[in-house]
């Protein structure tokens, strides 16, 4: 693989979609985008699709907005990397909580992500905001055992 630019699009769709055409524009063959946010993937994918390059160049994002995950569903981008804020903030009210009650809370805790693509969409849509598979939750246990 080999990266031909990286941007700064400043989280925003309308800025993604002008680098995207110039990227576009300067490297006609390219093969893909990953943009950090569903915001620049989105405005990624409206530059290719202007372009008519629809379904030849992938698109990856991050987050699993709503809106991505439409996507992803009609393959306007190929993926995202959805993290689940739902969840990140129900853990830190666990680790309060825990930690209120003289619990030794984990130091680190990996808090869910998946990979959405088509194959796992409509999965993912029907769960939203929570993660469509098992995730370990070390409060879960940590709060049962001390009430």
């Amino acid at each position: 693989m080999r990266v031909v630019a990286r941007v700064d699009a400043d989280y925003d769709r309308t800025t993604a979609e002008a680098a995207a055409e110039r990227i576009l524009f300067a490297h006609p063959r390219l093969s893909g985008f990953f943009a950090v946010n569903d915001e620049m993937a989105l405005g990624v994918a409206d530059a290719v699709r202007s372009a008519g390059k629809s379904g030849g160049v992938k698109i990856i994002g991050v987050d699993g907005i709503p809106e991505a995950l439409d996507a992803v569903r009609v393959g306007s981008i190929s993926a995202t990397v959805s993290q689940y804020p739902y969840v990140i903030a129900q853990m830190a009210v666990e680790a309060c909580v825990a930690a209120v009650r003289g619990a030794r809370v984990p130091a680190k805790v990996d808090a869910p992500i998946a990979v959405v693509t088509r194959a796992n969409v409509a999965r993912a849509s029907a769960t939203f905001p929570r993660p469509f598979r098992g995730y370990s939750d070390p409060f879960e246990r940590i709060l049962s055992t001390r009430r």
